[in-house]
């Protein structure tokens, strides 16, 4: 099973499962990568850029990335497209690997030679973020810019209380998967859904109304968020020792030995298997996985996690996705050419084209709207549930917050803790890492995020 969710360099459209714990760097750089020509080939359909900065001419700005084949494609079309409204601004790209990505940024950064921009992982504004190695977005990208993304799209980017990162691509959201066979209308609460599960539930023929991974983290914190808690605080510290997270507990607890709307013992690969088999009327999955799903013979509907009754508030899946981040060494007209060009390449109109050529969702309410998903009830279904997701805080600290929850989620779903017990639990067990964390490594500069995901 995985170990966590946050993915370097992950492809959205879909997941590899990968469990690594915390690193340190290595001393010695990995190969720097060959360069990367940009590809002129049919240009993307885009609307007219509102940026009204001016660049004064001939600039040339580069970014590095760790895209897949397929969406260097689109990357190299949107930079040709950018580079024609915009003849004094040259773009160049360079590709890593993921994790040489990380690494060789962290190598120029020091060296003072790191290039005007990256797009990679959220996860990423961790480190660039403790280390300052990158320009906040503040300031530099108006706000009524930043206005236009979904709220969570950009929570993965904040650290220290600054934004540090614009996501191009958003997903990889937990939501509502359903057999139209049994399902003819998703419930707006989550009262009214517990109710129709009883419905669509028969232990005795082991038909149930819904199946889920019921002892991984990555299927509780939607809940969390839909009864008004998260991992950590406004300060980064772990918030589990909470009413929210005793309530998120005794819901999942209910759902088993209450309302007995799921099987007793139910894992990732199980829950697929019963779905596939018509034998569940819901699945909780990603978006990673609907390919898979749309392979198994089963009439899909798609749909947002409902609101929790007694908050009114929606679930919040944990979500990834691909940021610019703007380097220190962009300075004048080269940072004014970085911020029109991450402007170009995060507007609505760029992304309604990763959306059409390579099934990317956005973070962009304004292409959110756009035809290629409204008009797709699978893409309208995703998104919908996409909108009220939020990326995962890169800090050490949501490590030991993650690792704390395994153990106790397990008691409660096995009737052997209570939820208030075990909400302290968790707590008791991430303040003892990050009490570890700190005395095995005082002073360390900030780690990145270890990777994970279905």
């Amino acid at each position: 099973m995985i170990s966590f969710v946050l993915v370097s360099g992950l492809v959205l459209a879909g997941c590899r499962p990968v469990a690594e714990s915390w690193r340190n760097p290595p001393a010695a750089p990995p190969a720097s990568p060959a360069a990367v020509g940009t590809l002129r080939t049919e240009q993307p359909a885009l609307p007219a850029q509102a940026t009204p900065t001016v660049v004064a001419g001939p600039v040339t700005i580069t970014y590095w990335e760790d895209e897949s084949d397929e969406g260097a494609v689109v990357l190299d079309e949107l930079a040709a497209r950018f580079m024609e409204e915009n003849p004094g601004i040259e773009v160049k790209r360079l590709h890593f690997g993921t994790e040489d990505l990380r690494l060789q940024y962290r190598v120029a950064a020091l060296e003072g030679k790191p290039p005007e921009l990256v797009r990679g992982a959220g996860e990423l504004a961790g480190p660039f973020g403790e280390l300052e190695t990158v320009r906040p977005i503040e300031g530099l990208i108006p706000q009524s810019t930043l206005d236009r993304f979904f709220p969570g799209a950009l929570a993965a980017a904040r650290v220290k209380g600054r934004l540090w990162g614009v996501p191009d691509n958003y997903g990889n959201q937990l939501m509502l998967i359903y057999n139209k066979k049994w399902v003819k209308e998703t419930p707006p609460t989550t009262d009214s859904w517990v109710a129709q599960l009883k419905t669509l539930t028969d232990v005795a023929q082991g038909q149930y109304g819904l199946v889920y991974d019921l002892k991984e983290p990555f299927w509780l914190i939607p809940w969390l968020g839909g009864f008004g808690g998260w991992p950590l605080d406004e300060s980064g510290m772990p918030a589990l020792a909470t009413e929210p997270m005793a309530n998120t507990l005794q819901f999942l607890q209910d759902l088993k030995l209450v309302h007995k709307v799921v099987p007793p013992d139910v894992n990732y690969d199980s829950a697929y298997e019963i779905f596939r088999s018509g034998k569940a009327a819901y699945v909780i999955d990603g978006a990673w996985n609907l390919d898979r799903y749309r392979g198994a013979g089963v009439d899909l509907g798609v749909a947002a996690l409902p609101r929790v009754t007694s908050t009114g508030l929606f679930p919040s899946p944990l979500t990834l996705g691909k940021y610019w981040f703007i380097s220190k060494v962009a300075q004048g007209p080269t940072l004014d050419a970085a911020v029109k060009f991450v402007e170009f390449m995060t507007s609505s109109g760029a992304q309604e084209t990763w959306t059409s050529r390579a099934g990317r969702l956005p973070s962009n309410k304004e292409a959110a709207r756009s035809e290629v998903i409204t008009q797709d009830p699978i893409k309208s279904g995703s998104v919908d549930q996409l909108s009220k997701g939020r990326g995962l805080q890169s800090v050490p600290e949501m490590y030991c917050a993650w690792g704390a929850m395994r153990a106790p989620l397990a008691s409660v779903m096995d009737g052997t803790m209570t939820p208030t017990a075990a909400s302290q639990a968790m707590q008791d067990e991430a303040e003892r890492c990050i009490a570890d964390m700190n005395v095995a490594d005082p002073g360390q500069e900030a780690k990145e995020t270890p990777e994970g995901g279905q």
